[in-house]
């Protein structure tokens, strides 16, 4: 059961999965995996993965913590709130290597279409970073539909939840959703419910 909408992108779910997606990404577009990268280990929303720049790296390399500015509606207004995210070890050895010969003035992902001169380009469009991450993920068999650039976010808030022994409110906090039911719908815990009731339900069936 997939929800229609701009938030309709899938939760990737299992561990070997993941393990595809990033070695494929590696092969066909590494600055693409270098945003998946940070989008699995942050949770940060797609328009704010492309505005990252070489500096914001460079500084949270140092810092060890990520700082975005991020938006959500409270009382039918759209309101600012700083998010920080702590790097982790490894993350920060990819990233590190990553930016080494670049300038801070850089984006991430720089777009080839974008105006100025290369590397100091305009950010890639976070529409077209969902789609290499679709062309990545339907290549693989993985999924067909449904997958954009939020996929990384929601897969990001799936395995927080798991590791953080199910308590859907410690995600809820992470996102800054209001209600814990957003938060299960976000992730995809629904459909696991409703997958699992079907399951159950198998031994009343004869």
């Amino acid at each position: 059961m997939r929800k229609k909408g701009k938030n309709a992108a899938i939760t990737i779910k299992t561990v070997t999965d993941l393990q595809r997606i990033a070695n494929r990404l590696k092969e066909y577009n590494y600055p693409a995996y270098i945003l998946w990268s940070i989008g699995l280990n942050t949770g940060y929303r797609g328009i704010d993965l492309v505005k990252l720049t070489v500096g914001d790296i460079r500084k949270a390399i140092v810092t060890g913590e990520l700082i975005v500015l991020e938006e959500k509606t409270k009382n039918t207004r759209k309101i600012q709130f700083e998010r920080v995210v702590i790097l982790s070890n490894k993350l920060i050895s990819i990233l590190r290597d990553y930016i080494k010969d670049k300038s801070d003035a850089e984006y991430l992902y720089w777009s080839q279409k974008g105006e100025g001169i290369a590397p100091y380009k305009e950010h890639i469009e976070q529409t077209s970073l969902g789609k290499i991450f679709k062309k990545v993920i339907s290549e693989l068999g993985i999924a067909d539909n449904s997958i954009g650039v939020h996929t990384a976010r929601k897969t990001y808030g799936y395995f927080q939840y798991l590791e953080h022994k199910r308590n859907i409110h410690v995600v809820q906090k992470l996102f800054g959703h209001s209600k814990a039911s957003t938060t299960m719908d976000y992730i995809g815990l629904d459909e696991d419910m409703l997958k699992e009731s079907a399951e159950k339900a198998d031994k009343y069936v004869f």
